[in-house]
């Protein structure tokens, strides 16, 4: 397992479940977090292993795990034996990425309360109503992509994407 970037810091600073960063080390650690995307292990690993929170057979079985991940990967074949190396950006935007995105998309929307079963919405009872979409994003593009993601070709705001089926666009 990988963590987030900074997420093993965020264990004792920001969750408070840790008091100590050689706690912290070992929680994670322990927990399989077997590659820290951060410097947290970096930083403080020597201290969780001087004050004995882990073992030199932690690391070890960490590594052997990542390395283990990495040798399945192909990561230390010749490059012409590496499917994963000749796919380029033409191999991302295809119709059968742009398919499983929207099978993802829809799968994944969950509805938390559906208060006078007011979903799905029918959109021929909502013809000469007003709708108000609320929210720091309803008319956000770029700031509902993250910071983990590429550019998308095409994207629109839920406003928008609201406009296109109300309105038959």
């Amino acid at each position: 397992m990988v963590s987030d970037c900074d997420a093993v810091n965020t264990i004792m600073g920001g969750h408070h479940y840790t008091s100590t960063v050689e706690d912290t080390v070992a929680v994670a650690l322990h927990a399989g977090t077997d590659l820290d995307c951060g410097s947290f292990y970096g930083q403080y690993a020597q201290a969780a292993l001087d004050n004995k929170t882990i073992v030199e057979a932690d690391i070890d079985l960490a590594l052997e795990r990542t390395f283990n991940v990495l040798v399945r990967l192909g990561y230390f074949d010749p490059p012409e034996q590496q499917p994963y190396r000749k796919l380029s950006k033409d191999d991302v935007y295809t119709t059968e990425s742009i398919q499983l995105a929207l099978e993802a998309g829809q799968q994944s929307i969950v509805l938390l309360k559906n208060a006078n079963k007011a979903l799905p919405l029918n959109l021929n009872q909502l013809k000469n109503k007003r709708i108000a979409l609320i929210g720091p994003t309803a008319n956000a593009t770029y700031l509902m992509l993250g910071n983990y993601h590429g550019y998308p070709l095409h994207f629109f705001s839920p406003v928008v994407g609201f406009q296109n089926v109300t309105h038959g666009n």
